[in-house]
C-alpha cells in the first residue's frame, strides 16, 4: 500500500492555515511555522523539506520546489503563476553583518540591527535554483532569475536577471500571459 506524501484535504484543514484554496499539495515533510499567518491559494504545490515561517501569502498556480525556505516575519507575497526552484530562499528579515551589532535571535533585540521589509513576487515571477532574496525586494511582473542569483534590489517587469549580485541580462517574452488564460480549457 502506497503512502501519500502530501497532506489530504482534512489534514490541510488541521494545519490551521489562515486560508487554503482547492487542489493544494503540501508535502508532509514541509515545516510550517505560524500557520495561522499563512494563506495558500488554489493549484499550489509545496514540495519536501521546505520551510514556511511568518506572514506568507501564496497566490494561485504556484510551485515551491524542494528545500526552499520562506522566512516571512516581515511578510512575503507570492502572486499567481509563480515558482521558486530548488533551494530558493527568501528573507523578509536580515541581520546587520557589519560588526557594529550582534547577530542572533538569542541575544537581546536592542543589541541587533535587524532589517525588516516585505518581499513581493508579482504574477509570473520565477526564481531559479539557489536564488537568495533579501528583505524589501519587489519583483516586477514576469521577471525571472537565473540559478545561483543574489537579489538585493527590485527587478523590472519582464526581465531576466542573474549573478551575484543580480544584474539584468535581457528582456523576457510575455507569451505566458495568453497561455495562462487558456488554463480553464484544460480543466474538467
Amino acid at each position: 500500500m502506497a503512502i501519500n506524501s502530501f497532506y489530504s484535504e482534512v489534514e490541510l484543514k488541521e494545519l490551521g492555515l489562515k486560508s487554503c484554496g482547492k487542489n493544494v499539495l503540501i508535502s508532509k515533510k514541509c515545516s510550517i511555522y505560524d500557520a495561522e499567518n499563512i494563506s495558500v491559494g488554489s493549484n499550489v504545490r509545496i514540495d519536501d523539506f521546505c520551510i514556511l515561517s511568518g506572514k506568507i501569502e501564496i497566490g494561485n498556480y504556484v510551485h515551491i520546489s524542494p528545500y526552499c525556505a520562506l522566512h516571512g516575519k516581515a511578510g512575503i507575497k507570492i502572486g499567481d503563476f509563480c515558482g521558486i526552484s530548488s533551494r530558493g530562499t527568501i528573507y523578509s528579515v536580515s541581520d546587520d553583518f557589519s560588526g557594529e551589532f550582534m547577530i542572533s535571535p538569542m541575544v537581546p533585540y536592542e543589541l541587533t540591527n535587524v532589517k525588516k521589509a516585505k518581499v513581493t513576487l508579482n504574477n509570473y515571477v520565477q526564481l531559479g535554483a539557489n536564488t537568495v532574496v533579501l528583505p524589501g525586494v519587489v519583483f516586477g511582473e514576469g521577471s525571472v532569475t537565473g540559478a545561483c542569483t543574489l537579489i538585493l534590489k527590485n527587478t523590472k517587469e519582464w526581465t531576466i536577471n542573474a549573478g551575484i549580485p543580480a544584474r539584468e541580462i535581457s528582456d523576457r517574452k510575455k507569451n505566458i500571459i495568453e497561455l495562462s488564460k487558456k488554463i480553464k480549457d484544460f480543466q474538467s
